[in-house]
Formats: structure tokens, C-alpha cells, sequence
């Protein structure tokens, strides 16, 4: 048997898992202080939550779902995304009954069979966030200061946000814009790319989103959306913009900004970097007050987003804090053992050589190393109860009795 990795898939460790790390450790901190707490779901659900909620005519359902079939004939699917898993917990764990608002953040892995690229594979990584119960745009407005805020720690200043509304399902909101919009786009039914002949019946909005030049060409005087959704709406969006200018959060409206997912309604947003090229988006969201009713359930507000780590990871240099990294020198195995035990217990990073080689050679181990201290218990040392130790970066060397090595590391 040959091994070999699943296309589309990576192995993370040593220098390519630290980026993750770092990300993951910073959305914990800033998402926490905004009062978001973490949960985990499965990373399978049954299929039909996702074409349920995500939408049959989705290109992730259609065609990007990872299925699989239990023993009793049952679909299954790994998830594709993290925002109707995170649903289906609040309505099955009953979290609203007590609550009128909750918050929640996520990340792991996620899953989609779909062609990779830079940044983009089959089993990838998100970080996400979701607020339930708060209708009013400034819970719109939490989230995307609360990005700004992340994409700050993470020294991340080349991104820019884009904003549109697609409107509410109220018969004199998107559903009469889609109309419009059929009729716009039915003059040049034929013109359009094989995908957007197929969406103008499916899903029309979609075609406004399409990457296709001459589709984009096609669409540059198509009907905009925002001029065209309910007062409830058009009210929403506009105190949302005069929130953000309060805040001074920079952004462009785009009236192509539809998102893939059918469950959106309302403010919708991409977050993007110059940095990546052509595919250049590294997250986005918005609002889906729908998706409770869609599973059956009492509707509630919600609001969220989701990043995606692989590309994140492409444009940040982790700033990570100084590690305490001590390397111990001795030919006596249970002495050694001991020391090491007693600096990591200190909360030291520490190394020592478990093959016992000649001492010029674990000295040559301690100068290649990172360790900011080197403690040496050689046969002097060992008969006196000492431990000589050397501070690597001024090169200052002290003495010291053996059995005050804790206390040492500790000041």
C-alpha cells in the first residue's frame, strides 16, 4: 500500500500550524470580550440541515457536499459550514428559553469538495460568530467592530468591508425585486455564462455575483438591490451606515454582494484583502432572521460571520511572547530527568539529550538550541549538589545548590 495524503487536504505542524495557533488564540481573547462564549458542534449532521437551511440550488449543497451513508442507509454530510449546525444546538438545546439574546463563537474544521487553490482546500478551517435575539442593526454593527477589533490584534490593516442588503421575503421586498431583476436579466438570457442562464430561474440574485467578465459586463446596469427593499429594510440599512460612520468603520456598498447561502436576508458583508490576488475574500456574513422558521422553530433574530483560517494564515505573522527555554547538560539520567522535571514544572520550556552524549556534544545541542538559560551538572556538580548555571544572552554564570532550581526559575 502506498500512502498518500487526500487531495485537497494538509498535514499541520511545526511552522505551518503556528499561524493557526496564534489566530485561534487572539479570536478567543478579543470574541470573549465582547461577551461571546465557544461552543462545538459536530463535524457531520444529517443532510438534510443543510439543504434545508443552506439551500438545494446552493453550489454547496449541489455540488460541494462531503456525503456519507450511516449503516441504516441514513445521508449524512460533514459540514460544509459552521452557521446552520450552530442553529440546529440553540434550537435543540432549548438556549433561547432563558434568554432573550445569546452569543456564540466556533472554529474548527469544515468541508467542501471543491477544486483547490491558494488558500482554498477541502478540508479547511474557520473561526465564526453568532448573535441570536437582537433584530436592531447595532448587533450588526457589534459584529463587524468586533472584526475590526480582531483584524487590530492580529495587525492586519489591508482589509476592507463591503456591504449591501438583499432585503426580506415581505412580498414588497426581494420577491418583487426578483421580478425586476428576471426581467433585466431575461433580455440577455442567451449572453450569459451556462451557470447564470441556469440561476436566472434557480436563483437570480446569484448572477449578479458571478465572476464571469462578460456576465459582469452584462449586469453593470442591473437593477440595485438596496433601492429597491421595503421601508423596514431601507430604514435598517440606513441607521446601520450612520452607525458605522459613528464609528468610523470603513466600508463600500457593492450591489453584487449576494452570498451564496439561501438563509441570508437583510445586511449582508465580505471582508476582503489586497494581498491574496483574484481570491481575495477572507470572510463575510450577515443577518438571517429566517433560518429558525426554516427548521420549524420560533423565529429569532440572528446575525453572524465566518473567516477562514487558511487564509488568514497566508497574510499574518504571528507576534507570539517570549518563551522561558532552558536546556539541561548531564550524564546522569535520573539527576537529568529530575531537573528537566522540576523546570517544566516552573513553567519552562525544557531540553535535555535522553541519549547521553559525550558532554561536548550536548554542549554543542545547547548552543544551537533557543534556550535563554543552559544548566550544567557535570561531575563537580553532581558531587557538591550544585547546578552551574549560564544566562545565554549576556553570558552571566552563576552556582547553585540543586535543590533551589525551582526558586531560581521562579523570580
Amino acid at each position: 500500500m502506498k500512502l498518500k495524503i487526500v487531495k485537497g487536504t494538509r498535514d499541520l505542524y511545526d511552522d505551518a500550524i503556528v499561524p493557526f495557533l496564534y489566530l485561534e488564540k487572539k479570536a478567543r481573547h478579543i470574541f470573549e470580550l465582547y461577551g461571546y462564549s465557544e461552543i462545538r458542534t459536530p463535524i457531520f449532521e444529517r443532510t438534510d440541515l443543510f439543504a434545508h437551511g443552506v439551500g438545494q440550488d446552493t453550489d454547496i449543497v449541489g455540488k460541494e457536499m462531503f456525503l456519507l451513508e450511516d449503516r441504516r442507509g441514513r445521508s449524512l454530510a460533514l459540514r460544509p459550514e459552521a452557521t446552520a449546525s450552530v442553529v440546529r444546538s440553540v434550537i435543540t438545546g432549548n438556549m433561547m428559553k432563558q434568554n432573550n439574546q445569546k452569543r456564540l463563537f466556533y472554529m474548527g474544521p469544515m468541508f467542501r469538495y471543491e477544486q483547490p487553490q491558494k488558500g482554498r482546500f477541502r478540508q479547511f478551517f474557520q473561526i465564526g460568530a453568532e448573535l441570536f435575539g437582537v433584530a436592531t442593526p447595532d448587533a450588526d454593527l457589534e459584529l463587524l467592530l468586533m472584526l475590526r477589533h480582531y483584524f487590530k490584534s492580529i495587525q492586519l490593516d489591508n482589509v476592507s468591508f463591503q456591504l449591501n442588503t438583499i432585503g426580506c421575503h415581505k412580498s414588497d421586498c426581494r420577491p418583487a425585486f426578483k421580478e425586476k431583476l428576471v426581467t433585466y436579466l431575461k433580455e440577455n438570457q442567451d449572453a450569459f455564462c451556462e451557470n447564470c442562464q441556469q440561476r436566472i430561474e434557480s436563483n437570480p440574485l446569484r448572477v449578479l455575483d458571478c465572476k464571469n467578465e462578460s456576465c459582469i459586463a452584462l449586469t453593470e446596469n442591473a437593477p440595485r438591490i438596496y433601492e429597491h427593499v421595503c421601508d423596514d429594510c431601507r430604514d435598517h440599512f440606513n441607521e446601520l451606515e450612520s452607525l458605522l460612520e459613528l464609528h468610523q468603520v470603513e466600508y463600500t456598498k457593492n450591489f453584487r454582494l449576494v452570498r451564496g447561502l439561501d438563509y441570508y436576508s437583510g445586511t449582508v458583508f465580505e471582508v476582503y484583502s489586497d494581498n491574496l490576488g483574484a481570491q481575495n475574500a477572507v470572510g463575510g456574513g450577515g443577518r438571517y432572521d429566517r433560518l429558525f422558521e426554516l427548521y420549524g422553530a420560533k423565529s429569532i433574530p440572528a446575525f453572524g460571520f465566518a473567516l477562514g483560517l487558511d487564509r488568514l494564515a497566508l497574510l499574518t505573522k504571528p507576534v507570539l511572547p517570549d518563551k522561558k527555554v532552558a536546556f539541561v547538560i548531564c550524564n546522569d539520567r535520573a539527576k537529568a530527568t529530575e531537573i528537566v522535571a522540576k523546570c517544566r514544572e516552573a513553567e519552562w520550556v525544557c531540553h535535555y539529550d535522553p541519549f547521553q552524549s559525550s558532554m561536548k556534544s550536548q554542549f554543542r545541542q545547547a548552543n544551537k538550541s533557543s534556550a535563554n538559560l543552559v544548566l550544567v551538572l557535570g561531575e563537580d556538580e553532581l558531587k557538591t549538589g550544585q547546578i552551574s548555571v549560564k544566562n545565554m544572552q549576556t553570558g552571566e554564570q552563576v552556582s547553585i545548590k540543586q535543590e533551589e532550581v525551582s526558586a531560581y526559575l521562579q523570580k
